[in-house]
């Protein structure tokens, strides 16, 4: 039912631009896919869209013999998933030509699961100036692996679309330095903290979260850098006239790209402190308080993510994608009971290395992928650090069949 509700109330949204393109000067523009897809893991695993968008293998979990009863082959014998979007194309307005996007996917077996994931409107200036407001990529998120899984990369790059007011604007004449500015907000993608993943944490903060960018062009080379800041409330004391506990993070990422011919390289590099709502292994923790005095602060965990692909072809494309992740604590003592993070702040490290193949003909595409990630699980010491780790790794064989429109 909520499948045919949505398709009504698109295909109404549809007509009503079609039955006004005359007047009004609107064009619209569909598009999509639909993808057939089969995985095996080795290792039981976190996964999200019914296991389709993968991130890391879980924990051992020994029973009294000492063996890993997360440790077994298991998969999807096949699942699909469909991709529904529109672009709108608009009369001038101020002096901008504007646009608009919206859309939506299905993953996995469940007919009723719907993913919101881009909902926007753009205004775009002849002098390459854009304000962009709605739902769309995180801007650290506009550089993506090619990859045949739907994670593109994730946890070691950022997988966040989040509601925004966006700025974009060409520094020089020959549009080769731009400026992007944005205030993101939460919506799907949400910290993490006490009472689990939430946008409370930010709304009790009422301070959107901050970005600053700069991207260069020099030839077939693209260089970009960012900078985050975030300021949320994991807590409000309901016994001391909801006072609010805020705990602010930077994060920085730097990002290239060179494309020639056939030859295409990607690398990224992001080094923060609480980057759960960008989905990488990080977090923060309450500060441990020995003399007992009441005193409630928090302490960001900053980690290191980072990943490069190569990837070479034309119709026929072969990859290598490898991605490294490192936890480095707090800089204070944490409360080890307390401590907010993904993968439940006991990761010390993580890598990955993933080959794949694909051939498209047509508007198909054929897909295969190997994805091996290794994760260090061990003892949280007193500043969120890990030690005495042991590795937990997960093989996972993915086939798709891909038609695009």
């Amino acid at each position: 039912m909520k499948i045919k509700n949505v398709l009504l109330q698109a295909l109404t949204l549809s007509l009503l631009p079609l039955s006004a393109t005359a007047q009004k000067q609107v064009s619209i523009d569909w598009y999509g896919f639909v993808a057939a897809q089969s995985f095996t893991d080795t290792h039981a695993s976190q996964a999200k869209a019914e296991g389709f968008l993968y991130q890391f293998p879980l924990d051992k979990d020994a029973d009294l013999q000492g063996n890993d009863l997360n440790s077994y082959t298991y998969g999807s014998e096949f699942g699909t998933m469909a991709r529904l979007g529109f672009t709108l194309k608009g009369p001038d307005i101020l002096g901008a030509s504007t646009r608009a996007k919206a859309e939506i996917e299905f993953s996995g077996h469940k007919s009723g699961e719907i993913l919101y994931r881009h909902a926007f409107m753009a205004f775009d200036w002849d002098d390459g100036g854009t304000l962009i407001l709605g739902q769309t990529w995180h801007p650290m998120n506009d550089l993506f692996p090619s990859t045949v899984g739907i994670a593109i990369g994730a946890p070691f790059n950022p997988l966040n679309r989040s509601p925004q007011l966006r700025g974009e604007g060409f520094l020089d004449k020959n549009q080769k330095i731009k400026l992007t500015i944005a205030c993101i907000f939460q919506s799907m993608n949400t910290s993490t903290g006490p009472a689990g993943n939430s946008y409370n944490y930010i709304r009790n903060s009422l301070r959107p979260m901050i970005y600053g960018g700069l991207d260069f062009k020099l030839g077939d080379l693209k260089l970009g850098a960012g900078v985050e800041y975030q300021d949320i409330v994991p807590l409000m004391d309901a016994t001391d006239n909801n006072k609010k506990y805020h705990l602010t993070g930077f994060t920085g990422m730097v990002q290239a790209h060179y494309a020639k011919d056939k030859l295409s390289i990607k690398a990224k590099g992001l080094l923060g402190q609480n980057m759960s709502h960008l989905g990488i292994c990080s977090g923060y923790g309450q500060v441990a308080d020995p003399n007992i005095t009441g005193k409630i602060e928090y302490a960001p965990l900053t980690a290191l993510s980072s990943w490069a692909q190569v990837q070479y072809g034309g119709a026929l494309k072969f990859g290598l994608f490898g991605g490294y992740m490192k936890n480095y604590g707090a800089d204070k003592d944490l409360d080890a009971t307390k401590i907010y993070a993904i993968g439940g702040g006991k990761i010390d490290s993580m890598w990955r290395l993933t080959p794949n193949v694909t051939y498209t003909t047509g508007n198909v595409v054929f897909g295969c992928e190997f994805e091996f990630t290794s994760v260090a699980y061990g003892k949280v010491e007193s500043k969120g650090t890990v030690t005495d780790t042991h590795d937990v790794n997960n093989l996972r064989s993915l086939v798709s069949v891909m038609y695009n429109f």
